[in-house]
């Protein structure tokens, strides 16, 4: 067991894919399978099933995560001050972000500043951002980025953009071709909604309630992407952020409703430990997260 292997192992566990994983470490899915069954080998025990064409992680594998996350935090630390002591202009930054942000907001950011500086390391952790939360605040991960309000007395909280969110239907739907709904014609529709855990459904929820409804709960699944699908087959409709339906909207495979007299929008914040020390890189990186042309600022 390395700390090469068990950098692939959580990125296949926090991605739930060997091709995402292999992706994000810059890696052929080949040869993060050849690394994870090296790394199983030499523990004697099964870290992870398929079950479904899914990625279940064993009780092994759950107990090696999480002593894993802190060794991987704690050797980026030691890189980080020695990069500095060597006056090395270089660095490494492990970046959490909630699903959304994960998936359609934050990639954007890294992609482009990795352009501008090759020699920085930037690693992102995907997770509901309850748990990301408590992994900054743990010193697992550096820098947060999530949808909607936080607030956390050990942590720093910026508000760096918006996050607007939109109602979704199947262009099969029958109302799909109205300009426009009434709140009162949403809220009569089956819903697809995130799983109860997720802070985008609970912003959605409080929303309705404060306008006097309940939604019609279908089916719940865990990420936007199975919420997209079954919107698409016209299981129900959905209200996810808009920047995760931009390529099914121009392809005419979702449809974008707005609802008259009523605007779903939360901040995309930025959240960090208090008295928390940042590199250089680190610095840089934040300042260019601040100053990003995100869709809606």
């Amino acid at each position: 067991m390395n700390l090469h292997q068990l950098r692939i192992f959580c990125s296949v566990v926090e991605l739930q894919s060997y091709t995402k994983a292999a992706d994000a470490l810059f890696m052929t899915q080949p040869a993060v399978s050849l690394q994870m069954q090296a790394l199983e080998r030499s523990l004697q025990v099964k870290l992870l099933e398929r079950v479904n064409q899914q990625i279940v992680v064993t009780e092994a594998g759950q107990a090696l995560y999480q002593y894993a996350l802190p060794m991987l935090n704690a050797e980026a630390e030691a890189e980080r001050v020695l990069a500095e002591l060597r006056g090395v202009a270089r660095g490494r930054l492990v970046v959490g972000a909630n699903t959304t942000g994960g998936m359609y907001v934050v990639p954007p950011v890294l992609a482009t500043y990795k352009e501008q500086h090759p020699e920085s390391e930037l690693l992102l952790q995907i997770d509901a951002t309850d748990r990301l939360i408590e992994r900054v605040r743990q010193g697992i991960i550096d820098l947060g980025f999530a949808c909607g309000n936080i607030i956390q007395p050990e942590l720093t909280v910026e508000a760096i953009g918006i996050d607007v969110l939109t109602l979704i239907l199947s262009t099969r739907h029958p109302l799909a071709s109205q300009p426009s709904l009434t709140l009162e014609q949403v809220v009569a529709q089956p819903f697809i909604v995130p799983e109860t855990i997720s802070r985008t459904r609970q912003f959605i929820e409080q929303t309705m309630r404060e306008h006097g409804y309940t939604l019609k709960i279908a089916m719940h699944f865990q990420g936007t992407e199975p919420v997209k699908k079954a919107v698409e087959s016209n299981l129900g409709v959905g209200i996810v952020s808009s920047t995760a339906v931009e390529n099914e909207v121009r392809a005419g495979i979702l449809r974008a409703m707005p609802i008259a007299d009523l605007e779903l929008r939360r901040p995309l914040v930025m959240f960090y430990r208090h008295g928390k020390y940042f590199g250089p890189m680190a610095r840089d990186f934040m300042t260019y997260a601040r100053n990003y042309p995100y869709p809606h600022k």
